[in-house]
């Protein structure tokens, strides 16, 4: 991520990413990058080597101003979205 991007956990395994000065294109262009990552890397724990995916849902406020609860919701919703497709993807949540 950049240095003026915001990572938080939010909630058991839900993590908020906000990307400042981004558009919807620059949004799914780094959420796509962070799904390939993932799903390309090994965990190792203990003896056990594990692969992960991720499923990422997207919301951006490009024009006016926009209630953080209500991001959110648009973005959980696209990731149940994302879940409901098969897992390891990325939605646009509009």
């Amino acid at each position: 991520f950049r240095e003026t991007d915001i990572l938080a956990r939010y909630g058991g395994e839900e993590f908020v990413v906000v990307l400042p000065e981004s558009n919807r294109e620059t949004a799914m262009a780094i959420s796509e990058r962070l799904r390939e990552r993932v799903e390309k890397e090994e965990f190792k724990v203990d003896n056990t080597i594990l692969k992960i995916t991720v499923s990422i849902g997207v919301s951006t406020c490009t024009k006016g101003k926009m209630v953080a609860k209500k991001l959110l919701t648009i973005s959980d919703n696209a990731l149940y979205k994302a879940k409901e497709l098969g897992r390891n993807k990325v939605v646009d949540g509009g």
